[in-house]
């Protein structure tokens, strides 16, 4: 057996261990939580994938219109805004969910000191409506405590958003 044959015949193990091994080590790190990707804050759940995009919020029976949400100081600049809740469905008896709402510029950093009000259409707010601001990592966040699915409104900055926070099992009500 020539040395050319041999070694050649080690080259696909060697690289099949080598591309195992990795891929072990991808896989613990991220179950374990070690890589973060760009734009999800350390502590932060990150934010799920876009399936709402900011919408006005004028439907029958949605929360009062986003007109009646008490004002906020327009950005110096356009706001992006993510908001979510944590969890993002409640169990059939309802519960407590944390809201999120993420303040970026356009290139992407963080802008802190971003004005943020929120409304609910059912449930309570634990702001109860006051007036909330970005940290420096371009978060708010508010608690909201509902038995029924809820639709919250946001300004921040002058962008305006919304999204659904449903409860298992109960159908968005048009009253």
């Amino acid at each position: 057996m020539s040395t050319a044959h041999a070694l050649g015949s080690r080259r696909p193990l060697a690289l099949a261990r080598a591309v195992s091994t990795c891929a072990r080590l991808v896989a613990a790190l991220l179950a374990c939580g070690a890589c973060r990707f760009p734009g999800a804050p350390p502590g932060v759940p990150p934010s799920p994938p876009a399936t709402t995009a900011p919408t006005p919020a004028a439907s029958p029976g949605a929360p009062p219109p986003i007109a009646a949400l008490r004002p906020v100081r327009r950005a110096p600049e356009e706001v992006v805004v993510a908001a979510w809740a944590e969890p993002t469905r409640l169990p059939p008896e309802g519960g407590d969910a944390q809201l999120f709402v993420r303040a970026q510029k356009r290139n992407g950093q963080a802008f802190a000191g971003v004005e943020v009000r929120l409304q609910t259409s059912h449930g309570a707010l634990a702001s109860a409506g006051r007036l909330l601001v970005t940290d420096e990592r371009g978060l708010a966040h508010d608690r909201l405590s509902t038995r029924r699915t809820a639709t919250i409104v946001l300004n921040a900055g002058g962008t305006r958003y919304k999204f659904d926070v449903p409860v298992l099992g109960i159908a968005p009500t048009t009253r």
